[in-house]
């Protein structure tokens, strides 16, 4: 049977390519060309990638995705299984950004981003906790979120930073809900699992600034900030899902012992 939330994941990602296709954010600003990126192409000549490192590395998201998708769809955790494919559908949008370096899939690439750190948001919410996100998150109906979020992208068209903006937000009020959640129904495992996701996405960001300077300093070809930051990146999806997980299971056993 077709999954829902497959079904939910591909027409969203569907949405945003028919969108991208008009040519409205042809101008938009993204990074192209592998002079962007610190490792050399054809780095190992036997491989036909122009960057096997930063090609291969994206197979962590379809990884990541597929860990995590058996996991909640057993317990029909709709939101849980289409963030795994979202990760899973990620893996190939990556792909075609690094192969192909073409403007509209790197628009797509950006999009889908903020996206899915918005999804990860709702979903987060969905668990019983409070404080100042989450609670404003709840005040307005989950398709009006969504749809905030997928207008924020609108903003590159305005701004050179636009984009840079809208992650920033996305991120920030991501990793907040995150952490009420936490405080709700935490314990030291997710209190360990939501640092491990912190760190990730202060290695995404930081390493992937770095990645030309790093260059300079740094000698391993494969291991470039760019390579770097993708492996922190998929931690975050890795991550994320635990948090759920762990949370889950701590509502589960808070309800046992309280029916008890």
């Amino acid at each position: 049977m077709f999954s829902r939330a497959l079904f939910y994941v591909l027409f969203a990602t569907f949405l945003h390519i028919l969108l991208i296709n008009t040519g409205l954010f042809d101008h938009v600003t993204t990074e192209l060309g592998y002079e962007m990126y610190a490792e050399k192409v054809n780095s190992v000549p036997f491989l036909p990638f122009p960057m096997p490192f930063n090609t291969l590395i994206n197979l962590g998201y379809t990884i990541a995705g597929a860990v995590w998708l058996p996991t909640f769809k057993q317990t029909n955790d709709f939101w849980g299984e289409s963030f795994c494919w979202y990760s899973i559908v990620y893996s190939g949008i990556q792909l075609a950004r690094i192969v192909y370096q073409t403007q509209r899939t790197a628009v797509l690439d950006q999009w889908i981003t903020t996206t899915i750190f918005c999804h990860v948001t709702v979903w987060v919410t969905l668990l019983p906790s409070g404080g100042v996100v989450t609670n404003f998150i709840r005040s307005f109906h989950r398709p009006v979120v969504l749809l905030v979020s997928f207008l924020s992208y609108f903003l590159s068209i305005y701004s050179e930073i636009g984009f840079d903006i809208a992650l920033a937000v996305h991120m920030v009020v991501a990793v907040r809900a995150g952490y009420e959640a936490h405080l709700a129904r935490g314990n030291s495992q997710s209190k360990a699992v939501f640092g491990k996701a912190c760190v990730c996405s202060v290695g995404f960001v930081v390493l992937k600034l770095a990645d030309l300077p790093l260059r300079d300093f740094w000698t391993p070809n494969c291991l470039s900030g760019h390579f770097l930051s993708k492996i922190c990146d998929v931690g975050q999806i890795y991550y994320a899902a635990e948090l759920v997980y762990v949370l889950n299971k701590n509502l589960e056993q808070f309800r046992r012992n309280f029916s008890d």
